[in-house]
């Protein structure tokens, strides 16, 4: 599977949100890192088919999305925002459940293929153990592992973060940078974002930086995050030795 975008561009009414972007990846993990308002959640949104765009093109393994129904992209593309999502006192095994809406029947029932792609699920995040507890009672940590595995029994090809490990602190960043490499593994690919330089440079293979809508570079992480390039992505006269 790839990604590619062609001459992309967004307009939120009258302002032009992102600039004529365009680049391929087939990475298992892609990062795009930048500052705050600088456009990520529009671009993987666009990507995700949650929002629609009127000029340029964006391309999966050679498919224009813009052929695709709202079903047919869940089966491509599981989102999970940053935003607050109440849970409503469901459990653990009620909210993963919730995510294989795109695949069950008119009656809407749980079959036995269903329990066994949810099972594959639970197991690789470790969850068996947390399935009968009510999720607002879990850790930060431990609630985006509900999150990521809601959003892996879609089976989708790609699997797209929005902001994965805002409010967390160090040791569940720790926790989702694990669970990240595990599902990159398990053969699902995976898109994020974040304004979080360490994180990056942790979780993703190749990188995007972006800047006022616009692609400053992009390219293997490892190359791409270097000095002179996150001095230019966050205006920095000079970046400071504990910043890198």
């Amino acid at each position: 599977m790839s990604i590619k975008l062609d001459k992309l561009n967004f307009f939120y009414k009258d302002k032009k949100i992102l600039n004529d972007l365009s680049f391929f990846s087939d990475s298992k993990i892609l990062g795009l890192l930048g500052p705050n308002g600088s456009g990520k959640t529009t671009l993987v949104k666009l990507i995700s088919g949650l929002l629609k765009y009127k000029s340029g093109e964006i391309y999966i393994s050679g498919l224009n999305i813009k052929t695709l129904n709202q079903n047919e992209l869940a089966k491509i593309f599981a989102f999970v925002s940053q935003d607050y999502e109440p849970t409503y006192g469901f459990n653990v095994q009620e909210i993963i459940e919730m995510g294989r809406y795109p695949y069950l029947g008119r009656l809407g029932f749980i079959n036995k293929n269903d329990k066994t792609i949810m099972n594959e699920i639970i197991e690789l995040l470790s969850l068996k153990d947390l399935l009968k507890i009510n999720v607002d009672d879990l850790s930060s940590g431990e609630k985006q592992k509900v999150r990521f595995a809601r959003a892996l029994v879609q089976q989708p090809k790609y699997l797209i973060l929005d902001e994965p490990t805002s409010n967390l602190d160090l040791s569940n960043k720790i926790l989702v940078i694990d669970v990240l490499r595990k599902i990159s593994s398990f053969g699902t690919k995976i898109v994020l974002t974040s304004h979080d330089l360490s994180f990056i440079k942790e979780s993703s293979d190749e990188c995007i930086l972006i800047r006022n809508g616009s692609i400053l570079t992009f390219g293997e992480t490892k190359k791409l995050i270097n000095k002179d390039n996150i001095e230019k992505l966050y205006n920095l006269s000079q970046m400071p030795e504990w910043a890198y």
